[in-house]
């Protein structure tokens, strides 16, 4: 069995949302953080708060999904959330100030979040019994390839017709990621049209659906350090939005700034894919240490060599850190709190590590601001994934210790 003709065309369909909600709506903002902020004569940070706006809407939006979207209206939603992320991508466009630049981002990030990380893993869970993880994972990817794939092309674009052009493609690109999910989900869950999922689930599985072992006490001192560990990864993910004007403050070229969001989003895509293998290997605190070494490594290269090489190779580097804020963040949550307790902790250090990706993005862009550079942003970092490593061990080491 493999994936293949109806199955593979809603798994595109997923990714395509993906692409377009994360890939497209937050991945490659940064290319339009300093145009934008020397247009309007504003300060970058000002101009970096559209995307905390878009990623706490986002989050917000991703709640709502379960009470919004139903068999009889998915098709709808679709349409209307399509509609709404992509018209307000190129609304913005025509913004004159940062007032309409931030309203527009709150509509496309509610609707994203809509159609985004909960909806997309529902339609999966429900289609896919086997193959589950791998098309989980490939869903995942296609935000990260599409921001690699698409950074040097919105840059070029920005640079040769302007922002506001550039803003106008997007929108266009969202509505053409949406289309096969809009045309080829049939429904929500296969069995509602008399389908089947791809696989068929063991009689024991059938039997026992839903049944888990009683959730036990939840560690609230390990429940702090997994939010600790959330916010610190996830968080750190805020950084590549600002390698274009990272490059641009040590006089390199702009396409080296471009160059280095799209080799991290690239190394974000084989990330997540590599980090489960390794998991699957040496465990997943052992695989989240080296993760969290690559990325101190890459912060190191940052600081110490200007020089567009060691820049690229510390972008891929640096990548890492999208697979620590969503593979490991799960499995480790899974691990220290148990499949019981699961659905009680992971959307608490999940949200937490949302909000933290969201507020660092404006605080990094008004560090800059006042600082002047990037040198005290990359030491903070340097903090946080340094006390991300102690946290790890610390976490695992208490719940050794209650077992």
């Amino acid at each position: 069995m493999k994936i293949s003709g109806r199955y593979l065309l809603i798994l595109i369909g997923m990714c395509g949302l993906l692409a377009t909600g994360v890939g497209l709506c937050t991945n490659v903002a940064g290319l339009f953080f300093t145009p934008i902020a020397e247009d309007f004569g504003v300060l970058r940070g000002s101009v970096s708060m559209t995307l905390t706006i878009c990623n706490l809407v986002f989050a917000a939006g991703g709640m709502f999904t379960p009470r919004l979207v139903h068999e009889n209206n998915f098709r709808f939603l679709l349409i209307l959330g399509t509609a709404m992320i992509a018209g307000a991508t190129m609304a913005m466009s025509l913004a004159q100030g940062m007032a309409l630049l931030y309203v527009l981002n709150a509509i496309r990030g509610f609707a994203a979040g809509v159609l985004g990380f909960v909806f997309v893993t529902t339609i999966i869970n429900r289609w896919f019994i086997d193959y589950n993880g791998l098309a989980t994972s490939i869903a995942m990817c296609t935000s990260g390839l599409a921001g690699a794939v698409f950074s040097p092309v919105i840059s070029s674009l920005i640079q040769n017709s302007g922002w506001r052009f550039a803003y106008v493609a997007v929108g266009i690109l969202m509505v053409l990621f949406n289309l096969p999910a809009i045309l080829f989900l049939p429904c929500l869950s296969p069995r509602s049209k008399g389908l089947s999922p791809l696989g068929t689930p063991k009689e024991a599985e059938v039997s026992h659906a839903g049944e888990a072992k009683s959730a036990s006490v939840i560690n609230k001192g390990i429940l702090a350090l997994a939010i600790l560990f959330a916010v610190f990864s996830a968080g750190s993910t805020a950084l590549p939005q600002f390698f274009p004007g990272l490059a641009d403050s040590y006089a390199l070229p702009a396409a080296v700034g471009a160059s280095m969001l799209s080799f991290c989003m690239i190394a974000n895509t084989a990330g997540k894919l590599i980090l489960g293998v390794i998991i699957d290997k040496i465990g997943c605190r052992l695989a989240t240490i080296f993760y969290l070494a690559l990325a101190l490594i890459a912060l190191v290269l940052f600081l110490m060599i200007h020089q567009s090489g060691a820049l690229l190779a510390g972008a891929v580097l640096f990548g890492t850190v999208y697979a620590l804020g969503t593979v490991s963040l799960a499995i480790m949550t899974r691990e220290l709190f148990g499949a019981e307790n699961y659905s009680r902790t992971y959307p608490t250090v999940s949200l937490a590590g949302t909000v933290a990706n969201a507020l660092l993005s404006t605080v990094v862009g008004f560090m800059y601001d006042f600082t002047g550079g990037y040198t005290a942003i990359l030491i903070m970092f340097v903090i946080m994934l340094a006390a991300a490593v102690f946290i790890v061990l610390r976490a695992y080491a208490g719940r050794q210790a209650s077992v």
